[in-house]
């Protein structure tokens, strides 16, 4: 009877493992690369795609012409579980009406390579970042990150401080909780995770999505469309799951690193808060970041849960159009 159970068992996984197969390659089909990729990292191994949006072509001599070239890049960050598509739908093509925006997808994540077996260092994504944009002739940036994102873009404000002109935080990531993630939540992310993430997790999610996407913008709807605009489900295939789950399972140690170096941070930062979000509590994170840095604004929306560059994607790019004028050098 055992043996029968075990066979049916492993018989289970073998099929939703060939399920999976079957649902990624359908899912990156629908949703293709659409930017260009870069050779990054020490040894030039890994790849980084990412998007270089342009603003509408303006006569060359021109006085707008020149005020363009002289603004500093936006840079978009995504969160976690996502790829370039969620920052660039909410924000980026927006922001690209006027400004040159930067938006790629983080190492592991959409169609960029992890780059090695460190992809969640911050510091290892930000090298890889940093390479691409480079290479691109960039080098003055306002660095935008949400959640997960933002820990990023605090990285590279560390880690490239003559590079970044100024920060948007929303809703960053930014300390551990106090007293860290209980046993079973940490064994379930280093042993269980992985064989779920290449059998079952994917049916199970696509099976669930809508209720799963009402749980990322509570208290708040999500946009009709989200999903299919964003390319979710392209975050829940297993290599960019995996990926994922590095990043939850090494984040406390990486918060504990970083947070004494915030007050080395002396740039204009914007910190945009959801006062309702339950996935990245200000209170623990946004709040507490905001007493050690020097210059820095809130800008708290009540109500406004986890996802609020989508539910409240033009007050937050209005900032980031105001803190680009600020650190814009004056004309001549």
């Amino acid at each position: 009877m055992v043996l029968w159970l075990v066979v049916l068992v492993v018989a289970g996984l073998f099929g939703a493992a060939g399920l999976t197969l079957w649902q990624t390659r359908r899912i990156e089909a629908e949703n293709p690369p659409v930017g260009r990729f870069f050779a990054v990292g020490p040894d030039g191994g890994a790849r980084l795609h990412l998007v270089d949006l342009h603003p509408p072509a303006v006569p060359s001599g021109t006085d707008t012409d020149t005020d363009a070239e002289q603004k500093p890049v936006v840079l978009l960050l995504h969160g976690a579980n996502v790829h370039l598509a969620d920052m660039r739908v909410a924000l980026g093509d927006r922001l690209a009406q006027t400004l040159r925006v930067i938006v790629p997808d983080r190492p592991g994540q959409g169609w960029s390579d992890a780059g090695g077996a460190v992809v969640s260092d911050p510091g290892h994504q930000v090298a890889m970042i940093r390479a691409a944009v480079e290479a691109l002739g960039v080098r003055r940036l306002v660095v935008v990150g949400h959640s997960l994102g933002g820990l990023i873009a605090l990285r590279y404000a560390l880690e490239a401080p003559e590079s970044v002109a100024g920060l948007v935080l929303i809703a960053p990531t930014t300390h551990p909780r106090p007293g860290g993630l209980p046993w079973f939540q940490r064994f379930a992310e280093v042993v269980i995770g992985p064989l779920m993430t290449r059998t079952v997790l994917l049916p199970l999610s696509l099976a669930t999505l809508k209720p799963m996407v009402a749980r990322l913008f509570r208290p708040e709807s999500p946009p009709e469309n989200y999903a299919a605009a964003t390319g979710l489900t392209l975050g829940l295939t297993p290599r960019r799951f995996l990926a994922s789950l590095a990043d939850y399972s090494d984040l406390r140690d990486h918060l504990v690193a970083m947070a004494p170096r915030y007050p080395d941070i002396d740039l204009p930062t914007v910190l945009v808060v959801g006062e309702a979000d339950e996935v990245v509590p200000p209170a623990i994170h946004a709040d507490m970041l905001a007493e050690v840095l020097r210059h820095r604004k809130i800008v708290r929306f009540p109500g406004a849960g986890h996802m609020l560059h989508h539910t409240r994607a033009a007050p937050i790019a209005a900032e980031i159009l105001r803190l680009v004028d600020e650190v814009t050098p004056p004309a001549g």
